[in-house]
């Protein structure tokens, strides 16, 4: 019962660590929120089901990330008859990019971290309801009784600042 209790609570510390990323990925291959939410269920079921072939010690977002890819090529080609934006070969190059990009833990990441914590509660709430609730700019503009030009311009400059945060901590770290 223990060695399952560590192995449950192992595998939920990594998955947590890295499933934002393998949600992005998958999105940027699917284009679809409800298709990359539901290809991520499938890949973190993949991954519980196949964890003790995961090797301890090796890159687990890069592990999860190669099954994501299969799980959404799957997906692509059983969409078929939905018309994709890109040819075949565009989704591979993007796939390609993307994988390098989402497998690797980066400074970027936790510069980014870093960053949020520094911005105030209004501009991460804006972030929040934006991108990790995927609400629409007239959605939040009703929210927030802010026109959806004045929510376009914020956010543009909270990502803008985030942007040059993010690359002043990086540089910071790379000098160091």
């Amino acid at each position: 019962m223990v060695d399952r209790t560590k192995r449950s609570t192992r595998f939920f510390k990594l998955y947590t660590g890295v499933q934002p990323r393998i949600y992005s990925f998958l999105l940027t291959l699917v284009h679809n929120p409800l298709d990359a939410e539901e290809l991520l269920q499938e890949t973190a079921s993949v991954l519980w089901e196949q964890f003790d072939k995961y090797q301890e010690g090796t890159n687990f977002g890069a592990w999860a990330i190669a099954i994501a890819k299969l799980k959404a090529f799957e997906c692509l080609r059983q969409n078929k008859k939905r018309r994709l934006l890109l040819e075949d070969k565009a989704y591979r190059n993007i796939a390609a990019v993307a994988e390098s990009v989402a497998a690797e833990p980066t400074d970027h990441m936790e510069a980014l971290r870093k960053c949020l914590n520094k911005i105030d509660e209004s501009c991460r709430s804006l972030l929040a309801m934006r991108y990790k609730k995927n609400l629409h700019i007239k959605e939040i503009s009703k929210i927030t009784h802010k026109t959806p030009n004045t929510l376009y311009k914020t956010l543009r400059r909270i990502l803008e600042s985030l942007r040059k945060c993010i690359e002043r901590n990086v540089n910071r770290e790379e000098i160091a």
